[in-house]
């Protein structure tokens, strides 16, 4: 890291937001992975935080709009659902052989 060269918190940001990764962010501007999470750990955690926001809100929007791929997608995902079918509550519970076990 150059003492030397000013920090640019808005570029890196940007970085962040542009789905960059910690390391490249670091070889990007000069300096080691430990470097950046040192000086900004914290931010870094709330830029991933609004990238992911944003992202869901996209899928969203574009699920919402007939994507019928992205809303099974979300569905399982975010609500759980799965391709199997729901097992009905009339159905009897497998007996057990007594003798196993």
């Amino acid at each position: 890291m150059d003492p030397e060269r000013p920090i640019d918190e808005q570029q890196i940001r940007a970085l962040v937001l542009g789905g960059a990764f910690d390391q490249e962010i670091a070889d990007f501007l000069g300096w080691t992975a430990a470097q950046l999470h040192e000086k900004f750990s914290g931010p870094l955690a709330q830029w991933r935080a609004q990238r992911r926001m944003s992202l869901r809100q996209r899928q969203t929007s574009v699920a919402a709009k007939g994507n019928t791929a992205l809303l099974i997608f979300l569905g399982k995902h975010e609500l759980g659902q799965s391709d199997r079918a729901a097992e009905s509550d009339d159905q009897p519970e497998p007996q057990l052989d007594p003798k196993v076990g």
